[in-house]
């Protein structure tokens, strides 16, 4: 499965399936500090919105698809983010552990999946989720755009590919890809800088 996305940036986005139908909004409001990320997905036109989560404002205005909130990140500047996943409050560093070594841009982070298996993000010159057993089983990784400068024809937007291996928690691997990818991002920019 791939999640194309359908504009540029990561935390004011939609990503869409091969059929571009899109699956899930990303939306970051503008502030100075402290912002919030809310990541909503679709929810089948014949289902209605789960009570616990559906608000007015969680919906999006389309009159095709309708979206409900999966999770939000509080983005703190000097202090420690939070993470909701699906209704539940979640401190990063209990969530996604700094783990299993260093990368170019930061720490990989581990989580456990809704099978009990941990995955590992790891920091790199893209972000790569693996099952973190010493198999090193590929499950999610990002591709980042190619702009096709020389040869327009091989132009593709950036995108989450997720590998059959990880197709049971789709929800789970976009929304902890959205704080790895945005974590790795913001490292490579100070590194970036540092050598400015």
């Amino acid at each position: 499965m791939n999640l194309y996305q359908t504009g540029a940036g990561l935390l004011d986005n939609s990503y869409a399936n091969e059929a571009g139908q899109v699956i899930y909004k990303v939306s970051t409001p503008n502030k100075y500090t402290d912002r919030v990320t809310t990541i909503s997905h679709i929810i089948p036109s014949d289902q209605e919105p789960p009570r616990e989560e559906h608000t007015a404002g969680s919906e999006a205005v389309d009159f095709k698809d309708r979206f409900v909130a999966l999770g939000s990140i509080e983005w703190h500047g000097l202090g420690k983010s939070v993470m909701r996943f699906k209704g539940r409050e979640i401190k990063p560093s209990d969530f996604m552990k700094k783990r299993g070594g260093w990368g170019w841009y930061g720490k990989h982070r581990v989580f456990e999946g809704p099978d009990g298996k941990e995955y590992k993000w790891k920091m790199t010159s893209t972000s790569k989720l693996f099952r973190n057993d010493g198999s090193d089983t590929p499950i999610a990784k990002w591709h980042i755009r190619k702009r096709g400068l020389f040869n327009p024809g091989k132009a593709m937007p950036a995108y989450l590919e997720i590998f059959p291996e990880g197709e049971h928690m789709v929800d789970l691997i976009f929304f902890t890809f959205i704080y790895v990818e945005k974590k790795r991002k913001d490292n490579e920019r100070a590194a970036a800088s540092a050598a400015a």
